[in-house]
């Protein structure tokens, strides 16, 4: 039900990694949501496919989000955005 309000829009390799986004996209004024898979957590594998978590926005915000999380990977945001 939930995922039918939002989209995926990154998979991070990890807590901190997800953590860092989701401050980012805060920061903007985006909403966001984490799903990570439990197992990862259980038994400490956060570097494999296991410890990935899932960043999700709302669908009025993803191409917001996009936008900003490219500009992010080619590194052409600073401190004024």
């Amino acid at each position: 039900m939930i995922k039918e309000k939002y989209q995926l829009v990154w998979k991070a390799s990890g807590q901190l990694d997800a953590e860092m986004i989701k401050v980012f996209l805060e920061s903007y004024n985006i909403e966001v949501l984490m799903f990570e898979e439990s197992a990862g957590r259980t038994y400490g594998f956060t570097n494999t496919p296991l410890g990935e978590v899932e960043i999700y926005v709302k669908n009025e915000q993803k191409e917001d989000a996009l936008k900003v999380l490219d500009s992010y990977e080619k590194g052409e945001l600073n401190e004024s955005g």
